[in-house]
């Protein structure tokens, strides 16, 4: 459906002069963001065992690496583009990956444990053997053309995330 729809949009864009542009948002996260994403999972587990609400968490693959950036910035990107003199196709990424591993480490030393480790469960039956293991943006057409580039670094992210859940789940 994201395909027909992006190749619809530049359909129209050719043939009828639609000013319609496409982007390709790598994962785009805030605490907004679903609990049932590794993300949410993990800034929820780590808020939780913090809490004493909960005592593991139960993750499948742990060197997976993704381009994690915030919804905030990506939205800015959409403006930028919708703003732009001519409509164009662009991703929106931030350009850099990091593991499910360094994601724990932000997460728990946000809520003061420095060891996630003797919290974490790595359960094979959590592992998805379709998923790549890598998958990095690259949004230079994003950066040259539109003057966009990502404001919030991927620790500012997790750690708003896991002040969120906190907040939500009665803590700090």
């Amino acid at each position: 459906a994201k395909a027909f729809a992006h190749n619809l949009t530049a359909n129209y864009r050719d043939a009828y002069g639609l000013f319609g542009c496409c982007a390709i948002l790598y994962n785009h996260e805030s605490p907004r963001r679903g609990t049932g994403f590794v993300t949410r999972k993990i800034t929820r587990g780590a808020a939780s065992i913090s809490l004493g609400l909960a005592g593991e968490l139960h993750l499948g693959n742990l060197v997976s690496r993704r381009d994690w950036g915030h919804a905030a910035d990506y939205v800015q990107a959409m403006a930028l583009m919708l703003r732009h003199v001519a409509p164009d196709d662009y991703v929106v990424a931030s350009g850099f990956t990091h593991s499910i591993e360094e994601l724990l480490q932000v997460a728990f030393a946000t809520v003061g444990i420095n060891d996630w480790t003797p919290y974490v469960v790595e359960d094979p039956a959590l592992i998805r053997p379709a998923e790549p293991d890598l998958l990095c943006g690259d949004a230079t057409k994003a950066r040259d053309v539109l003057g966009w580039t990502p404001t919030y670094s991927f620790e500012q992210l997790v750690a708003e995330m896991v002040r969120a859940d906190l907040a939500e789940l009665g803590g700090h």
